[in-house]
This record gives structure tokens, C-alpha cells and sequence, in this order.
């Protein structure tokens, strides 16, 4: 099994944990791609070098992430639908796609040499932009006006039918997955990650009656720009488009998805009494 591994420079302990990984992989002698921006961001690491994303990519069997949600969001761009695995090491906040804490990972990696591990596989959204070019999502697809606080006026349509019209700061639509972050914020609901579904949530909308809405994943949203504005598209707060409206803007599940490893045993809902503290203290007895 070859690992290959992936971070965020800008976290204070990504070094000293890179190490401990380098560590247990040449003392197992396990092969193992580190990529270049980690790599350079500290201090050498012994009996180890860089590789290409491409290269990494291309040559592991699972590949580490080592950060928060947002660097496990920006693997998954690099991953693509090259089908390997992604292991998220918590080195940020909240951690829901990040999930193992680095005091832990030793030990997990041991779980997933015996075999003794999860996959879970997870839906990515794809956005077609009028000029045909496609950007996709794990997370979101958000759609606001670019360099502008002001309203913008959406139709929606799913399959062709027509949904409604609001005008908002912008709309998101989720992947299950998303619904535990922007979406949330936003006022939308929290989705279990089996669940084959879509979710559109107004961003501030200029009326009380506009809710969010679930759709199958198995059909197409398209979001109609009425006003003769720029619009901006961002795909999990990594890939940016910015258009030209009047415009369409079709979403839709990916022909692939996005495959994660967990702890055997770790379920959706313990994760989310963890990290949004629905358990409260003061009800255990």
C-alpha cells in the first residue's frame, strides 16, 4: 500500500506531524509520496522527498490529508475522480471531513494496513457554465453576485419544471456532505451523508415565504440569472468562475464520487453530536 500525502503549509504542526508519518513509514518500510508545498514548508525531513501532485495522484493507494475541511476539500480537487481515498488528519477547527486527530493517526494507520477501516463514498456536484466549462464540488456550489452586496434575482428550475423565483444574496446547492457547512449557516438542514439528494438554500433572502429546498440528485437544477450583472460561481470556496448574466447555470450529481476512510463503527450521527455539541453536557447524568 503507498501513501500519499497532502497539507496546509500555513498550519503551525503540519511539520511535526509530517515527521511522525515519515517516521512510521520508513521504519514499516511502507512507500510514500509527500507533495512539494508541505514538504518545503518546514525543516528537511529526513530520509524523504517531494513529488508532484500530479505524480502523487497518479501512484497512491490512499492519500493523507493533513489539515482542516478546506484543505481536505482542496485533495479532493487534486484526488478527482481517480477514485483513491482520502484519510483527513484534524490539524484545524471543527474537522467534519477531517476527522482523526494527529495523536491518533499512528495508530489508525496501523487499523488500515489490517484492513480494519471504512470507505465511505461521497457525492460531488457538477456545475456546467454557459460556456460549457465544468467546475465540481464536494461540498457546494455557490452562486452571488461578483463585487457587489447587493441582490441578485434567480429562477429555479429542476428537470425543466419551473420552481420559483427570489431574489437573495445568492443560493447555494449542497451535496449532503455541504449540508453541515455553508448550507447550514444559511439556515438549511442538516442531511445524512446516504441520503440521494440535492439541497438549494437561499442566502438571505428578501422574503419570509423562501425556504430551502431538496431535490433528487438524480435529476438537473438549473439556475436562471435574470438581471444584466456578473455573476459569480465558487465550487467549494476553491475553483471561482465569474459570468455574464443573463445566464443558465445547470448543477447535477458528478459521474463520480469522492471516497473518504473512517474508523469502523464511527457513524454520521456520533460525528455530528461531536462536533455540533447536540449532546450537552449537563443532560448526561
Amino acid at each position: 500500500m503507498k501513501f500519499g500525502i497532502f497539507g496546509n503549509s500555513s498550519k503551525s504542526s503540519v511539520t511535526a506531524t509530517l515527521r511522525k508519518l515519515s517516521k512510521y513509514f520508513n521504519k514499516n518500510k511502507i512507500e510514500y509520496f509527500i507533495s512539494k508545498d508541505i514538504f518545503l514548508s518546514g525543516n528537511e525531513i529526513s530520509g524523504s522527498r517531494y513529488f508532484s501532485n500530479k505524480y502523487i495522484a497518479k501512484n497512491s493507494d490512499v492519500i493523507i490529508s493533513l489539515g482542516g475541511d478546506g484543505t481536505f476539500l482542496n485533495t479532493a480537487r487534486i484526488v478527482g475522480n481517480s477514485g483513491i481515498p482520502i484519510l483527513g488528519v484534524n490539524l484545524g477547527g471543527l474537522g467534519f471531513l477531517a476527522e482523526i486527530l494527529p495523536d491518533e493517526t499512528i495508530k489508525f494507520l496501523d487499523e488500515i494496513k489490517a484492513g480494519d477501516f471504512e470507505a465511505c463514498e461521497r457525492t460531488v456536484l457538477k456545475i456546467t457554465l454557459p460556456d460549457n466549462k465544468i467546475l465540481h464540488g464536494l461540498n457546494d456550489i455557490v452562486l452571488d453576485r461578483e463585487k457587489s452586496i447587493r441582490l441578485i434575482d434567480v429562477e429555479i428550475f429542476y428537470n425543466d419544471e419551473y420552481v420559483g423565483r427570489f431574489l437573495a444574496d445568492g443560493a447555494i446547492v449542497s451535496t449532503p456532505t455541504g449540508s453541515t457547512a455553508y448550507s447550514l449557516s444559511a439556515g438549511g438542514p442538516v442531511v445524512t451523508l446516504m441520503s440521494k439528494v440535492m439541497l438549494l438554500t437561499p442566502i438571505c433572502p428578501h422574503s419570509l415565504n423562501i425556504r430551502p429546498i431538496i431535490f433528487p440528485d438524480d435529476g438537473t437544477i438549473k439556475l436562471r440569472v435574470r438581471q444584466n450583472i456578473s455573476a459569480r460561481l465558487t465550487a467549494d470556496g476553491q475553483k471561482v468562475a465569474v459570468i455574464k448574466s443573463p445566464a443558465e447555470i445547470k448543477i447535477s450529481k458528478a459521474g463520480h464520487t469522492i471516497k473518504t476512510i473512517k474508523r469502523k463503527g464511527q457513524t454520521y450521527f456520533a460525528t455530528l453530536n461531536t462536533k455540533l455539541f447536540w449532546t450537552a453536557e449537563r443532560w448526561r447524568n
